[in-house]
């Protein structure tokens, strides 16, 4: 099977290898769809192959200068290239099945999301299923899940909520979220200390655990 998986921005690329690499160790033909790393070296390619797509001039610009003012514009200029060259890369391909993880910007991606439906199969993981910061926008995320010919989320309380908002049954799949090994030996902690992982936002309740 041909596997086009898409992560416009590179938000999981470490999740996307995995995945990449255990769908070509079942011997499917599997090309990742990303933007430049924003957070170090991308992991090397394992049995997939991975091209660049989006925001090829501004992230390696923006890896230097993360927090820049000007991140937004560079983005923006960029945006609608990026999107035709999804599209015209989707079609050279011609894969089987689109696999989607994240929409980084619903508004606009939908659009293109709704081009790649009409041509065949698109998968859309959920990771967030209704991001806190989009609790205004639930139509938006309604039509996102709606397109997408089948919807994956990572727990039963994430499907329950869908279901909620009015998605079909038999376009969602549980699947839960992978393990990956550690990198070496992890010594147990000691001292006083909190680990706080992810995007500090008023939504992720740092304040409660401080």
């Amino acid at each position: 099977m041909r596997i086009a998986l898409v992560d416009p921005a590179s938000y999981t690329l470490p999740y996307d290898h995995h995945l990449a690499s255990a769908l070509a160790r079942r011997g499917h033909d599997v090309e990742l769809l990303a933007a430049p790393f924003p957070f170090g070296s991308p992991p090397e390619p394992d049995g997939y192959r991975r091209s660049e797509l989006f925001f090829v001039r501004s992230g390696p610009l923006l890896r230097r200068s993360p927090r820049s003012p000007l991140r937004f514009a560079a983005k923006g200029i960029e945006y609608l290239p990026s999107a035709r060259r999804l599209l015209r890369r989707v079609d050279e391909l011609d894969p089987d099945v689109v696999h989607v993880q994240w929409l980084p910007y619903p508004a606009l991606d939908r659009r293109w999301l709704r081009a790649l439906a009409r041509k065949g199969p698109v998968v859309f993981t959920a990771h967030d299923v209704l991001p806190q910061r989009s609790e205004d926008r639930v139509e938006l995320w309604r039509d996102v899940f709606s397109t997408a010919h089948r919807t994956v989320v990572h727990s039963e309380p994430a499907r329950e909520r869908l279901l909620g908002l009015g998605i079909e049954p038999g376009k969602l799949a549980v699947v839960p979220h992978a393990v990956f090994p550690a990198r070496g030996a992890v010594s147990p902690p000691a001292g006083r200390s909190l680990l706080f992982f992810g995007l500090i936002r008023r939504s992720k309740g740092l304040d409660l655990l401080i």
